[in-house]
């Protein structure tokens, strides 16, 4: 092989070398932490790709690959859904997590769950659900001598698993840390969806909303089930 073919060859297999592993290097980063979505607070002029447009709450908030957008002015700003909004199709990437059994699907810090009308119902992030990338603008806390990373006033613990891989944990919400081992929550979750309303609850209207509301102070209201029946959405405790 003639001499200046082979530093071509060379040239390009090392340029080849570097292309791979920067190409490995992103990979890694997409799921170690924070991949490349957009991140809450973020200002954007124009929402690259398709989007659809869900009201709620009196604010049209625009919707596209997974990540919510806010309308100010002449721009947009990704926000974190409200808790109760609906969409058709969960993003591409979703992760399945389960939580005592019950699963729950995960998006770019977004929690959904199955909905009555075979869609995807944003939730408060469960207690106890495991990640394998943290969402993108999580921030590392301290508290109490742990370090955590937190999000929207979500929390998440890193925790090894068996074949050593570093998973991220919701260990608090609310802005609130969660201390105990089990993950427990007393009594029901919001979002979560029952035939028929506890005993003795009184009826009262908020914002022009009807809600039934039990002897320990939670929030039911009434959503449409199969067949014409009516069920009852934990929406507030």
């Amino acid at each position: 092989m003639k001499p200046i073919l082979l530093r071509t060859f060379c040239i390009a297999a090392i340029a080849l070398f570097i292309s791979q592993d920067m190409q490995a290097q992103r990979y890694r980063g997409h799921y170690r932490h924070y991949g490349y979505g957009p991140y809450r607070g973020q200002r954007v002029v124009h929402i690259a790709g398709p989007r659809t447009i869900i009201p709620y709450g009196g604010i049209h908030f625009h919707y596209s690959s997974g990540y919510y957008y806010r309308p100010y002015g002449g721009y947009f700003r990704v926000v974190a859904p409200p808790i109760g909004i609906h969409i058709n199709i969960l993003p591409r990437g979703y992760r399945r997590v389960y939580v005592r059994d019950v699963p729950y699907y995960y998006y770019g810090g977004t929690y959904y769950r199955s909905g009555p009308s075979n869609d995807y119902e944003v939730i408060d992030a469960p207690l106890g659900a495991s990640v394998p990338e943290l969402p993108n603008g999580a921030k590392v806390v301290v508290i109490n001598d742990q370090k955590y990373y937190e999000l929207d006033g979500t929390y998440y613990k890193e925790e090894i698993k068996d074949n050593d891989e570093i998973w991220y944990t919701v260990a608090g919400k609310d802005g609130k840390i969660n201390t105990d081992e089990e993950y427990t929550e007393d009594g029901p979750i919001i979002g979560d969806i029952v035939d028929e309303l506890p005993a003795d609850c009184r009826t009262v209207t908020v914002n022009g909303n009807k809600y039934y509301v039990s002897p320990d102070d939670v929030y039911y209201e009434e959503v449409a089930g199969p067949n014409n029946t009516t069920r009852y959405k934990v929406a507030g405790k």
